[in-house]
């Protein structure tokens, strides 16, 4: 078996998950990372960071971490950026990763060429690869309002791209647009900053607190297990606790969600509804257009705002591959199990789905479906045939159509359901050690 070395093009969480099981493998392989570090999207001092001050962990520590390398036992259930940040690093340096790392390496190309793909990078290296992994992550370039709102806003204008603290909203009077994890996580800490704070939303949402019974919530629902005999009995009793508990929106004039709790990636925030119901966060619906510093909002309302924070999601930046290069679908690249290019058998893209879980599970599973991969790539296995053919027709059931239909949900899918579909299409790879007739793209 041919071995070369594998190129992985990102140092975030993903990135070093799928370089530890290479790395516990013997496959060789070099990280390109475009920091001076690893961290990804928790690198607060990093262009690539997503955090602010107050930024906490939304999924609890008992699913976030790696489950053979736990988080320390002093970190509390829902551990800060900061602490997020230093576990993923000493991650990194358990597994002897910072000695395989490019940093200050923002790939600017990735080509097609003979023996697989040129990598050219910021720092003057280019070099060729037979295989490449992508783990450049989701939260790249900010996604506003498209077709943007009508007319123009004179105030400030900020994505939550660039809120990295409070300050930046002292005095002001705020209106923050999205009603996901960023957006509620963001109105409530313009509370304690911002001289009013009013929260735009497009439709009804789930809040889920983040502890029910004096455990994380996540842990109290997988602690129910079989105790009802079927999902929506389950779920009617999850909604009537949160709703005792005093988390069912609609009980602070909110519009009750039109459908089921588990449709929808989960808002997880103890405080948003709290804020509300004291009237420091005033709830609108969508903004219908923006006139000078008035918004005027979908029900007719009027408001006088300074600051617009707009928590609208991300886009995808795959700037450095030619787009030509993938196929396309709804404006994200079309991927088998949203990992395997159809047209490609040399290059995979980990980290490109979501899931409502934590870390842990899913960048453990995407690191060793890479390691197989590698493993029957190099060794143009009867499993790699096998796996190739079957990409090609196969439509795993990850759950996808079950979600609501919004851009974000594109690439979601259902935790368990995508975890087998992995483990399955791993034992496919694995299956037969001869060699298979298997030609190279």
């Amino acid at each position: 078996m041919s071995v070369g070395k594998i190129a992985i093009i990102g140092g975030g969480p993903t990135g070093i998950g799928v370089g530890r099981e290479l790395a516990d493998a013997g496959l060789d392989f070099e990280i390109f990372e475009a920091e001076a570090d690893f961290g990804g999207v928790w690198n607060a001092d990093a262009d690539c960071g997503r955090t602010y001050a107050s930024l906490h962990l939304i999924s609890p520590k008992f699913n976030t971490q790696v489950q053979d390398f736990p988080m320390p036992d002093d970190y509390p259930a829902y551990p800060s950026h900061a602490l997020m940040l230093r576990y993923i690093r000493s991650y990194a340096q358990a597994f002897g990763l910072y000695g395989k790392a490019r940093f200050n390496a923002p790939v600017r190309r990735l080509a097609r060429e003979a023996g697989g793909w040129r990598v050219t990078s910021g720092d003057g290296f280019s070099a060729v690869y037979p295989l490449v992994v992508i783990a450049t992550g989701l939260q790249c370039k900010p996604l506003y309002p498209d077709p943007a709102y009508p007319g123009a806003f004179e105030g400030e204008t900020l994505h939550t791209r660039h809120y990295k603290s409070g300050d930046q909203l002292r005095g002001r009077r705020v209106l923050v647009v999205g009603g996901g994890n960023s957006g509620c996580d963001v109105a409530v800490d313009a509370v304690h900053h911002a001289a009013s704070v009013i929260h735009s939303t497009r439709r009804g949402y789930y809040y889920q607190p983040k502890f029910i019974g004096g455990k994380p919530t996540p842990q109290w629902m997988m602690e129910l297990g079989g105790k009802f005999a079927t999902k929506e009995e389950t779920l009617a009793y999850v909604e009537e606790v949160f709703r005792l508990a005093g988390y069912d929106g609609a009980d602070y004039g909110l519009p009750r969600p039109d459908y089921a709790l588990d449709a929808a990636h989960p808002v997880m925030n103890s405080l948003v509804l709290y804020h509300i119901g004291h009237g420091d966060i005033r709830p609108k619906g969508d903004v219908a257009a923006f006139e000078g510093r008035t918004v005027r909002f979908a029900d007719g309302s009027l408001e006088e705002v300074d600051t617009v924070v707009y928590a609208t999601g991300y886009q995808r930046d795959f700037s450095f591959l030619d787009p030509g290069e993938l196929e396309w679908k709804d404006g994200i690249p079309d991927l088998f199990l949203h990992s395997v290019p159809r047209n490609h058998d040399d290059l995979l893209f980990m980290g490109f789905i979501n899931a409502a879980g934590g870390l842990g599970d899913g960048l453990k599973t995407q690191g060793l479906f890479v390691r197989d991969y590698a493993r029957a790539f190099f060794g143009r296995t009867r499993g790699l045939a096998a796996f190739l053919a079957a990409k090609t027709v196969d439509a795993p059931d990850l759950g996808q159509d079950y979600f609501i239909a919004s851009r974000r949900h594109l690439f979601e899918a259902d935790l368990w359901k995508l975890l087998g579909q992995m483990r399955k299409y791993r034992d496919l790879l694995a299956s037969g050690e001869g060699p298979g007739m298997v030609a190279a793209q």
